[in-house]
């Protein structure tokens, strides 16, 4: 993996809360944002090497975070959790939240 920094955007405090935990227990440098503006603005810094989106955003904000990631992060990589069986959108990988916290790591690692 070439960075270890993620940037996870979603409205769900308490999922948020145990993503970064378990992401921060697997070494990642976790960034974790409840405001699109603020994510926004992470990403057009070049803040982060991984966007990690949680399906709890609407659909809309999740296509102008992962168009932002894309335009200023061309060697990242997006990574969507999603609650239900669909299409990746905008991801390289989705992760589906009952897989649990390996398949989220080995996502973001890239494996």
């Amino acid at each position: 993996m070439r960075s270890r920094k993620v940037l996870l955007l979603g409205t769900n405090p308490e999922l948020l809360w145990l993503r970064e935990a378990v992401l921060r227990c697997a070494g990642f440098d976790v960034m974790t944002s409840l405001d699109l503006t603020d994510g926004l603005s992470r990403i057009e810094r070049g803040d982060c090497s991984v966007l990690l989106l949680c399906y709890s955003l609407p659909f809309p904000s999740r296509k102008r975070l992962a168009e932002t990631f894309r335009a200023n992060c061309p060697r990242g990589r997006i990574v969507t959790v999603m609650n239900q069986k669909g299409e990746p959108e905008f991801a390289d990988v989705v992760v589906y939240g009952i897989d649990g916290p390996e398949a989220l790591i080995d996502a973001i690692r890239g494996a």
